[in-house]
């Protein structure tokens, strides 16, 4: 700001002295020392409150910044992905040339042998088996399969009809 040296400050003391006389020198100097340190302290303040409010001031512009870039960063990001799987769908080479389809692609790993070299595997029927046939209606002999005869069995006992008519007049 304001570059006053040692010799200015002498200066200022001894026209000070000349004008304002040896008896009034020290009140002036204290007065003018309170009210240096008043403006002092006012400046300091102004500063505090200025450097607080640019500091408020970066940090919402930095919020700002930050929450617009946020979709602007997922979208580049989005494109990015694409763009490497765009890239990568262009860099497989594809089938090689004569490929059909339902050939093998690569070559068997080493040790592997076909399962028609002369090893016999086990072959698995997918079809459903034959139905058996219905068992027989009765045995002809009275033996069962063990070959021991049958054992009776008791008799049944059944009501005798009784007959009955429609006919009223034939009733007796």
């Amino acid at each position: 700001m304001f570059e006053i040296g040692f010799w200015e400050m002498v200066m200022v003391g001894v026209v000070a002295l000349i004008v304002v006389g040896p008896e009034r020198l020290p009140g002036l100097a204290r007065t003018a020392g309170l009210w240096i340190g008043k403006a002092r302290r006012m400046f300091a303040e102004v500063k505090a409150d200025v450097d607080r409010e640019l500091h408020l001031e970066e940090i919402k512009q930095s919020l700002r910044q930050s929450a617009d870039l946020n979709p602007l960063q997922d979208a580049a990001n989005q494109m990015k992905a694409i763009r490497e799987d765009l890239q990568a769908e262009f860099d497989d080479p594809g089938p090689p040339p004569g490929w059909q389809p339902g050939q093998v692609n690569a070559p068997p790993p080493p040790g592997w042998t076909p399962a028609d070299s002369g090893l016999a595997t086990p072959t698995v029927s997918l079809q459903k088996p034959e139905p058996a046939p219905p068992p027989a209606a009765t045995p002809v002999s009275p033996e069962n399969a063990s070959g021991a005869p049958l054992s009776p069995s008791p008799p049944v006992e059944t009501p005798c009809p009784i007959p009955t008519t429609n006919n009223p007049s034939s009733a007796t």
